[in-house]
């Protein structure tokens, strides 16, 4: 099958991503987007900073024995010099994202977006896992260290995307459900970073949101097209679900209303190619 540009996701695209990515780390030191270093810290302190339930790849000799027998969960102690960066990636790949006028699919940016996030994660030494939804199908893959990671994940995103364009009659959720499913799976203390248009988010959107946030930092990567954006003047004709309408577009105000419900949140556009930016750069 020959992939169409802006439409399909690159399989081999969001593993290019991952070569930028490593390109910037040998540039100069990582750094968290709260201004601190990304990457793992090597050695053990002496001061113990935190318990947390056991994850794969956990080193079983820090498994916390008294915590462990308190909560008959397996624990693991943290030090403050070895605190790990953990963070989940998740993608809206629903209908409403579907579409695009420049360029490339909101989908197709919003998942390239993400995967460019994870690598540069997993180049700083953190964890990396995914909750990524279309319409009548979720997956999940938890958070792990190295770029094996990075790889299932690219794969799963470009399979998720694959099966959002040819299958399109499952059910839809809404954004607050996807967000909701996702922050219940990761530990507290998880990065998430949500990749969406901020469609059909649901009434309880603002309530979930502030419930994540007292769980996990969260941040938006907001996915809007030049339209949403800059809207040209006129009344233009659109087919949706119930035939073909007349329409006045407005400008979005999704980045405004994030910011007023306290998510930090950066707007992507779907000419916006990583890829074609390191080149000229």
């Amino acid at each position: 099958m020959t992939l169409r540009d802006g439409i399909d996701l690159s399989l081999d695209r969001l593993v290019a991503l991952g070569r930028l990515a490593v390109g910037e780390a040998r540039g100069g030191q990582a750094h968290s987007h709260s201004g601190g270093t990304a990457g793992r810290r090597r050695g053990q302190g002496a001061d113990i900073y935190d318990l947390r339930p056991f994850q794969d790849g956990d080193d079983p000799r820090r498994l916390d024995p008294a915590a462990t027998a308190r909560s008959g969960r397996a624990q693991v102690r943290t030090h403050h010099e070895d605190v790990d960066r953990t963070l989940l990636l998740v993608a809206d790949l629903r209908g409403p994202m579907l579409w695009g006028t420049q360029g490339r699919l909101r989908s197709v940016a919003a998942a390239e977006a993400l995967a460019l996030e994870g690598w540069r994660a997993i180049a700083a030494g953190a964890r990396v896992g995914l909750h990524a939804t279309r319409d009548g199908e979720s997956v999940t893959l938890p958070p792990r260290p190295r770029e094996a990671a990075m790889l299932d994940i690219a794969a799963a995103l470009a399979r998720l995307h694959a099966a959002a364009l040819t299958d399109a009659g499952g059910a839809s959720c809404e954004l607050s459900q996807l967000l909701d499913s996702a922050v219940s799976r990761a530990k507290a203390g998880t990065e998430v970073v949500l990749a969406t248009g901020f469609d059909d988010r649901g009434a309880d959107f603002d309530a979930v949101a502030a419930a994540a946030l007292r769980k996990c930092p969260l941040r938006v990567l907001l996915v809007q097209d030049r339209i949403e954006t800059d809207p040209p003047r006129g009344i233009f004709p659109v087919r949706g679900p119930r035939g073909l309408r007349q329409v006045r577009l407005g400008r979005s105000d999704s980045l405004r209303h994030l910011q007023a419900i306290g998510i930090p949140t950066r707007i992507l556009h779907g000419d916006g190619d990583p890829l074609l930016a390191a080149r000229t750069a």
